[in-house]
Order: structure tokens, then sequence, then C-alpha cells
């Protein structure tokens, strides 16, 4: 007996050692699990923390989408494709509060939504070109099939995967110009299912356009030009104070040769302001920014440097490179234009276009032109040429004959105003 409880005591001891083992074992086990479980969810929350961080990093009151980005349209909890942007846009996000969940900005100007991580913030919008809300729309819509693509300046930018039934801005050869997302879009007649006729607007339409002649400007206190061509700066602003007054449209020559083309509906009030030659016409672009009036300057390219008539008012066509010269040939006062050797007038308007930036606008010195110089200045590029006759623009006139209406020191406002209405 003795024996056994030996056995047993050495044996309990070695029991009781392994127990104490294996408890300060499985002890340690349970501390190494909670440290691991605490690590973890240290590291989880620190993880969301950064995923917040980025969500937030990527919103901001405007941002720009990349090119490529996909706009969704929620319906119920699922995020449906509705547009792909193919070039980088700018627009509004809808104030939100971010959380780790926050997969989708909304954007306020389409009521669409993009994934964060296909927008980053910017300061501001790029400013859009808003000249066509001046444009009267035509009464007609045009109805785009299911998908349908929407371009600017040939380039891609929207594919839309529903339909659109929008009135027609603008009518092309291939296709047409609608709104879109408050900007101008060119839509192929290939995506268009349907045009029919309906009452977008019932403003009056101008059935022609004044297209009006200044020369030399002089302003006040000056009082060294004394032709009859010159202009003071008193009659100048009286002109443009009634324009203003009157919400007169002041178009450039792209807008005028769309008009004579049937291609845009233009309001009552229209009017292309335009000025001959660029003696002092720097002295205009004050008055015309003023004013908000613009206006076409006819340069003689080589007499003047461009970077003098640097202005959002102010566009720049073609009177010539240097071929503003009198007394060249029979009758008049004599344009080179008329009869001067093909390749050395071509070579000569070749020069001011590429000096214009590619102008295709050109106004014919002293208003002289034959069969000739309109067959030249074709060959050379130009689409539209000016010239005097002291009438109104009319829809499908010849636009290398477009009629303009001198005024001179002696027009009164009276007269002025009878001559642009």
């Amino acid at each position: 007996m003795a024996k056994y409880k030996k056995i047993f005591k050495k044996n309990f001891k070695i029991i009781f050692t392994y127990l104490i083992l294996l408890i300060i074992s499985l002890g340690l086990i349970c501390y190494l699990e909670y440290d691991k479980r605490i690590a973890l969810e240290e590291a989880r929350i620190n993880d969301e923390k950064s995923l917040v961080e980025k969500i937030k990093s990527n919103y901001g009151h405007y941002v720009k989408v990349n090119s490529g980005t996909i706009f969704y349209k929620k319906k119920g909890k699922k995020y449906i494709p509705i547009i792909k942007v193919n070039s980088e846009k700018d627009y509004t996000l809808t104030a939100t509060e971010i959380n780790k969940n926050t997969k989708y900005f909304h954007i306020e100007e389409l009521d669409y939504y993009v994934k964060y991580q296909d927008v980053s913030k910017v300061d501001n919008l790029i400013e859009k070109n808003l000249r066509y809300k001046n444009y009267l729309p035509f009464n007609e819509n045009v109805v785009t099939k299911d998908k349908v693509s929407l371009y600017q300046n040939n380039e891609l930018i929207y594919e839309l995967y529903f339909s659109l039934d929008t009135p027609i801005i603008e009518k092309e050869d291939n296709g047409y110009y609608i709104e879109y997302n408050n900007e101008l879009y060119f839509v192929n007649s290939e995506d268009v299912a349907n045009v029919y006729a309906k009452e977008n607007t019932n403003a009056i339409e101008s059935t022609s356009v004044p297209v009006t002649v200044y020369h030399f400007i002089y302003l006040e206190g000056d009082n060294s030009c004394n032709e009859s061509i010159c202009h003071s700066e008193a009659q100048v602003r009286s002109h443009f104070n009634y324009l203003r007054e009157n919400n007169f449209f002041t178009l450039n020559t792209t807008e005028l040769g769309k008009f004579i083309d049937g291609k845009i509906r233009l309001p009552e009030k229209s009017i292309l302001v335009t000025i001959d030659d660029g003696a002092r016409a720097h002295n205009f672009i004050p008055l015309l920014e003023e004013y908000q009036v613009n206006a076409t300057l006819f340069l003689v390219s080589s007499w003047y440097d461009t970077a003098l008539f640097e202005s959002p008012y102010m566009e720049l066509a073609s009177h010539t490179n240097n071929l503003h010269t009198p007394g060249v040939c029979p009758g008049g006062q004599g344009s080179p234009l008329k009869c001067a050797d093909r390749n050395s007038l071509l070579e000569d308007l070749k020069k001011s276009r590429e000096t214009l930036n590619g102008t295709k606008a050109f106004c014919f010195p002293f208003y002289e032109y034959n069969d000739y110089a309109l067959s030249i200045i074709k060959e050379a590029g130009f689409e539209m040429g000016f010239i005097g006759g002291n009438r109104n623009v009319t829809k499908g006139i010849n636009k290398l004959m477009i009629p303009r209406k001198p005024l001179n020191k002696f027009t009164t406002l009276e007269q002025y105003a009878k001559c642009v209405n």
C-alpha cells in the first residue's frame, strides 16, 4: 500500500506539473489570440480610416471625371450603367456625408452617380460656351436611337444608353446640333430615329441681318482723323449703347454663314459689326468689351501685329496680306484682286489666312470684285466674301458676295437705328 501511495504521489506531482504547464500554455495562447484580435481590429479600423480618407480626398464640390468613366442611374439598391464619358469633363457633386460605405458620388447636373475612384476634385468648373442660347431653336425635335453618341469639335464626348427627344438647335448636312447638360453637341444622322414638328418657340425669327462697316475711330480729345470714314468715340459709343439697350445679338462671321445656309435661326434683332483695315482698330476693343459687342476686324495682315487686337470680342478675318493697293487694275479704285497674277494673289491670300488662324472670311479691298476675283478667293479657301451693297443679308444669297452697310462720321443715331432695324 505504501508502495502505491508513493507511486501516486510521484505521478500526481508530474500530472499537477503538466496541468500547471497546460494552464499556463492555454493562458498564453488565449493572451496571444486576444492580442492578435486586438491587432486585427486595430488594422481594420485603420483600413477603414484610410478608405474614408481616400474617398474624402476624391470628393469636392467640383470634380473632373476621367476619360472612359461610366455614369450610373440608381434603381433601388442597384446602380445601372447609363452614360459613358469619353473625355475629361467637369461636374458639380451633391453634398454628401462620406463614410466607409460611400462607393458613389451624386452628380448634381445630371442626377446620375459616379464611382468615387473615377473623379478628382478641381477648384472651378471650366466655363462653357453658351452662345448657342442666343439662337432660336427650330420648331422641330429630334428623337435619337436607344444608344446615341454626342460629339464636340469632332471628338466623341458621351455615349448615352438611352434615347433623347429634344429640340434641334442647328442643322447640318449629316446631322443635328442639340443641347445636352447645358452644352451644344452634334448627333450624326445615323443615330437619329425620327424628326417631328413641335413648337419650341414663338419668338420672332430674323429674316435678314444688317452688316455694318466702320473704319477708323479716334478717341476723345483726338481730332487728327478728318476723313469721312473716321468715327468719334462718342459716335461709336452711341451706336454700341443702342445695340445694348435694344438687346441686339452681335454675330461672328461663322454664325452669319450658318444663317445664310439656313442652319441656324437667329433672333429678330441680330447684327454683324465689321471694321476694315486695322488702323486705330485697337481703340475699338475697350468699347467692345464695355458694351459686350462682338465685332469682326477685316485686317490687312502685313500692316499690324495681330497681338494688338486680342480680345474675346474681336474676331480677325482677312482683308488680304498686302494687297490693299489702289490703281493696280482698271476701273474703280483699281484693286489688284481684279487682274493681278493668279499665283501672286494666291500666295498673298494664303499668307493672310495663315497669319489669321485659317480664317474663311474675306473682305474685298475697296469693295471691288469681278468673276476673276471671286474665283481667286474661292481657290484660296475662303467661304465668305464681303462687299458693299448697302442692303441686308438674306438667307440663300451667294456667300462670296455678302453686302454690307458703310457708316461714316455723319451717320446720326437716328440713321443708325434705321440702318440696323
